[in-house]
């Protein structure tokens, strides 16, 4: 049987996996939404129809991932409502700190010299001290960006969206006749998507450092996604190239 620590860490593991797949079709959405030029070359004419499909369909794939990966509570799932319940174990928390802390040195045993000797674990010791406040600082944030995450009015847009549209399709009775759940009426906005995904981010890179003393390239992950959506929604040698308007 998995230890609870290689539990977390799998849950971690495939949380990562699950938001890359989030950044990857959002990166196709925000053309869709905002890239003027986009829109012009996809959704003229007999287009439009097409362009609102594949629209609607990432957008509610995007809303279906940011519910289930901030709020999913279901002990299965590797969502950050769930690590961070395993994380507010005190005893299990100061087990992860007390890893992280830990710091490879040059072997003291090794060393001939007793003022280095010394030197070095003095070294140590000042360096497991700084890891563990740094530890103490990440699991802070994280519990409090989790806590923030569960109570925003946009994450609980794009619960209400995947558990009423996406993984269940509900119809209330409304002005005497039932209707389908109105998306526009829970008050989200288009540019309130990527704030949302910003934050589940940033909450994602302190799970792989509390958890699994990991960071990731962000930086590389921003410029590679955003060079897919632009080579892929970029006009074909057939099609014209529609410069978006001057501000």
């Amino acid at each position: 049987m998995p230890t609870q620590i290689e539990k977390l860490e799998a849950h971690a593991e495939h949380l990562l996996d699950a938001f890359l797949a989030l950044r990857e079709r959002y990166a196709m959405l925000d053309p869709l939404l905002f890239d003027q030029a986009v829109c012009a070359a996809r959704g003229s004419g007999r287009q439009w129809r097409g362009l609102v499909a594949l629209r609607t369909t990432l957008f509610l794939s995007c809303a279906q991932d940011i519910a289930k990966l901030a709020t999913d509570n279901d002990e299965r799932a590797p969502s950050l409502s769930n690590i961070a319940l395993a994380l507010r174990d005190e005893k299990f928390a100061a087990a992860l700190k007390a890893r992280y802390a830990a710091w490879v040195i040059p072997s003291i045993e090794n060393e001939t010299d007793p003022e280095i000797a010394e030197a070095l674990r003095l070294l140590e010791i000042d360096e497991r001290a700084g890891r563990a406040d740094e530890f103490d600082r990440h699991l802070r944030d994280l519990l409090a960006l989790v806590s923030q995450l569960a109570d925003s009015p946009e994450v609980k847009a794009f619960r209400t969206i995947r558990d009423k549209v996406t993984a269940h399709t509900e119809i209330r009775f409304v002005a005497d006749k039932y209707q389908l759940l109105d998306i526009p009426a829970l008050g989200l906005k288009w540019r309130e998507i990527a704030p949302t995904i910003a934050s589940l981010q940033q909450a994602v890179a302190l799970v792989g450092m509390v958890v699994r003393n990991a960071g990731f390239a962000w930086e590389t992950l921003d410029k590679q996604l955003s060079e897919m959506a632009r080579e892929f929604w970029a006009p074909t040698p057939a099609e014209p190239r529609v410069a978006p308007p001057q501000a």
